[in-house]
Order: C-alpha cells, then sequence, then structure tokens
C-alpha cells in the first residue's frame, strides 16, 4: 500500500511541470524585463524575469543564449497566448 502511494506521488511530480507549462502557455501578458540572470552548472542556465503590467513576476528559464540574448533589461515585450517565449521585438 505505501508503495502504491509513493508511486503514485513520483507520477504527479513528473507531470507537474508538463501541466504548469501548459496552464502558462494559454496566458498572455505584457511586461518588462526585470532582471537577466546566469548560472553555470543548472540544467536551464539562463533566467529572464518579468514584471508584468498587473505587478506580478514571471521568471522565464531559457537553454540557449541565443534566446537569453533577445531580451534586453528594462525592454517592454509581450507574451501571446498559445505561445512559450514572449515575442522578441519590444512593444513601444
Amino acid at each position: 500500500m505505501f508503495d502504491f502511494i509513493l508511486s503514485s506521488l513520483e507520477d504527479w511530480f513528473v507531470l507537474l511541470p508538463w501541466f504548469k507549462r501548459k496552464r502558462e502557455r494559454r496566458k498572455e501578458w505584457t511586461g518588462a524585463v526585470e532582471a537577466k540572470k546566469t548560472w553555470t552548472l543548472s540544467k536551464h542556465a539562463y533566467l529572464v524575469v518579468f514584471r508584468t503590467d498587473d505587478g506580478q513576476r514571471k521568471k522565464l528559464r531559457l537553454d540557449l543564449k541565443e534566446d537569453f540574448d533577445r531580451y534586453e533589461e528594462g525592454r517592454r515585450y509581450t507574451k501571446k497566448a498559445g505561445n512559450d517565449l514572449p515575442d522578441t521585438t519590444p512593444v513601444p
């Protein structure tokens, strides 16, 4: 019985990031880049932190330096529903 509970919890922990990513993909927001950080020993080495118009913080973890370099601190970007990443063209 205990093994069944542990295996069920393990399955949920594997599927949780997928559900979160799918939920975030449906959202649409506009915000400014607040900070950019890099880590060398992380699976996702690049982090871009956005501050949305309604005051929420959105953390975007990236694998590629090319994607990381497309966003500039202080500039505003729009994320459209259905996309994983915000558009790379800044919003005036």
